[in-house]
């Protein structure tokens, strides 16, 4: 008698992860999974309740990936070393990054100004003098309520787009460098307009 061959949830979903790694998310589907882990559709179908469940947990394999090149040491500055490690996560993970920002954004709902809950107990010094990285939607929530790092993660969320589709290659240090520069021109240009509106209110 023939022993039946069972497929796990994991390796289901460890799949379509590779899958995505390799030739993004487009190529994920449930005959792309069956042919990598070896079996028919039928396992895909009787393990997981649809494809959506599948996209969740990719995204949360890619969002933990992110947080991985996130929490490495590129300068010793905490601050500068998530968005480093950004931007280079989106040249050395590229579909991935596509996955996040492009494919597959969020849930559909974009994070507005309107939401509070994101933000709570979340400031600028919290995000950049801790090891603390919360997800990849609470970032954005303190974002939109902290000009700081809105503008800055805009700049870093624009040269990490262009690396990652290939427009330009750029080393860690030149990435360090761009994002220094960056950084100390936005950040010094928001606490300039903090300071005209302050004295404009006297």
């Amino acid at each position: 008698m023939t022993q039946k061959v069972s497929f796990s949830r994991d390796a289901i979903v460890e799949a379509a992860v590779e899958l995505t790694r390799e030739n993004g998310w487009a190529s994920v589907t449930a005959r792309s999974i069956a042919t990598r882990i070896g079996s028919s559709t039928m396992p895909i179908y009787s393990t997981t309740s649809s494809m959506r469940e599948i996209e969740i947990e990719v995204r949360r394999a890619a969002e933990a990936k992110l947080l991985q090149y996130q929490r490495r040491v590129f300068t010793g500055d905490l601050a500068g070393d998530k968005a480093i490690g950004y931007v280079v996560f989106a040249r050395e993970e590229k579909n991935l990054f596509r996955f996040l920002y492009v494919d597959r954004p969020t849930s559909g709902t974009p994070v507005s100004e309107a939401d509070e809950s994101g933000a709570t107990n979340t400031t600028f010094e919290a995000l950049t003098a801790t090891d603390a990285l919360p997800t990849l939607a609470k970032q954005a929530a303190v974002a939109l309520h902290d000009p700081r790092i809105l503008k800055s993660w805009i700049f870093t969320h624009g040269l990490a787009m262009l690396i990652g589709s290939g427009v330009i290659a750029l080393s860690d240090e030149r990435i360090a460098e761009l994002l220094q520069e960056a950084g100390t021109a936005l950040v010094g240009g928001v606490n300039a307009g903090q300071t005209t509106h302050v004295k404009g209110t006297h």
